[in-house]
């Protein structure tokens, strides 16, 4: 099989029918890229696009794999020819949509392992700050927190005012899936500061404001944890749903042209729109007027819209009978 030389003949079949590469690639649901590719000898199209191909050129596939036309009368060799090279392109086609399919299926189960374990190392904080810590003050003048077993690490910032020259200090503990799931206890002691430098400690998140847990109580300050709150899952809700409508319309437009490759292009963006909105409210069931931790929530999201859009895929499937 020639591929050059098959190129060649379609595109003479085309130039035959009047026919631009675009008008071609519309009849047979393909890119005009695609079309190009075959003219020139630098692809073949596949076994579903042959015999399609074939009909619309007014040739037998059997001429598009020969790459000429053949006599009325076909010897016994010609055929023998025929039927080998049919069954390598058969193979080759094969092999090429076996190696796509493997590459594919490892990028996305390394995406999901990756996704997995940013979901199981990132922080949860703690709100509870009696499950967290406790402050205490040394008889040296040292100010330390004493983290309960439970806690897996902990972000500390010092914020000085520049009005009273007041040292603020601003704390919070978290656990981890992996140290809760292996059972790790972690207990330590960090320290704060000198207390005569310390004017005041704040224990983060505990909900709208930080929580002062030692020093002055005139006034509260806010910690610096990177949070998604409520309003922007709300947004997410808004643009996805949006998103989901709008694809799945181009779906029905697309297949009502009868434009079956993109048709099936924009059920899969739709599915995955689809999935990603609904793990949302999932993800946050009965936990809408908290603050969340940013890592720890997404990740989650996405490890459970993967999982929505395959059962999605397999309905789907199913459905079709494939």
């Amino acid at each position: 099989m020639n591929t050059e030389k098959t190129g060649t003949f379609i595109a003479e079949l085309r130039k035959e029918k009047g026919m631009k590469q675009a008008e071609l690639a519309e009849l047979l649901h393909v890119s005009d890229k695609a079309v190009s590719r075959w003219e020139t000898g630098r692809g073949f199209p596949d076994i579903t696009n042959l015999e399609a191909l074939s009909e619309c050129l007014g040739v037998s596939a059997a001429e598009l794999i020969r790459g000429e036309r053949m006599p009325e009368e076909v010897s016994k060799e010609d055929l023998r020819n025929i039927t080998s090279e049919s069954i390598s392109l058969t193979r080759t086609f094969l092999n090429k949509n076996r190696y796509a399919n493997t590459l594919l299926g490892f990028i996305t189960g390394l995406m999901i392992v990756i996704i997995a374990v940013v979901h199981l190392a990132s922080p949860i904080y703690i709100k509870d700050v009696e499950q967290a810590l406790t402050i205490e003050e040394l008889t040296d003048g040292r100010v330390v927190a004493v983290l309960n077993e439970n806690v897996s690490g902990y972000d500390i910032d010092h914020l000085t005012d520049p009005d009273s020259g007041e040292q603020q200090v601003f704390i919070g503990c978290y656990q981890t899936l992996f140290d809760r799931w292996l059972g790790r206890k972690h207990a330590d002691l960090v320290l704060i500061g000198d207390a005569e430098e310390v004017g005041r400690v704040f224990y983060y998140p505990t909900g709208t404001e930080d929580k002062l847990i030692y020093g002055s109580t005139d006034t509260a300050g806010y910690g610096g944890v990177v949070t998604l709150p409520r309003l922007v899952y709300n947004e997410w809700l808004v643009i996805g749903l949006i998103l989901s409508v709008g694809t799945l319309a181009a779906y029905l437009i697309l297949r009502r042209k009868h434009k079956t490759l993109y048709a099936d292009r924009a059920l899969n963006v739709a599915l995955m729109f689809a999935a990603f909105t609904i793990s949302i409210p999932i993800c946050l069931f009965g936990k809408m007027d908290e603050v969340y931790n940013a890592s720890y929530y997404f990740s989650g999201i996405l490890l459970l819209a993967v999982v929505i859009y395959l059962i999605f895929r397999i309905i789907l499937y199913r459905k079709r009978g494939i």
